[in-house]
């Protein structure tokens, strides 16, 4: 019986940690969600002249993200990195020159 119930008891746990981990964005849709939060606090900020040309986003470990922004600048190409945090439901980014 105690067999049984380490059996159920340790599929349940796997269960909830596979549904937790579902949950998350993956790097490309957290990428996109970045994207759109910088285009948005731009707009919001009237900030004009900036089209992002490019936006890629690597997983560094835990919480954090890197990622390279390519941006035409009224005809200038600018390459930044930017940081980025995620614990699953909140996300801030920071553009590092």
């Amino acid at each position: 019986m105690k067999t049984i119930l380490k059996t159920i008891s340790l599929s349940f746990l796997m269960m909830i940690a596979l549904s937790l981990s579902s949950c998350r964005m993956s790097t490309n849709e957290l990428a996109e969600k970045v994207k759109t939060s910088m285009q948005e606090t731009w707009s919001k900020e009237d900030v004009t002249g900036i089209k992002i040309e490019n936006f890629t986003l690597t997983h560094k470990g835990g919480n954090e993200y890197s990622g390279l922004l390519e941006t035409d600048e009224n005809g200038e190409t600018f390459k930044y990195t930017v940081e980025v945090i995620y614990d699953g439901e909140n996300m801030k980014w920071e553009i590092i020159d």
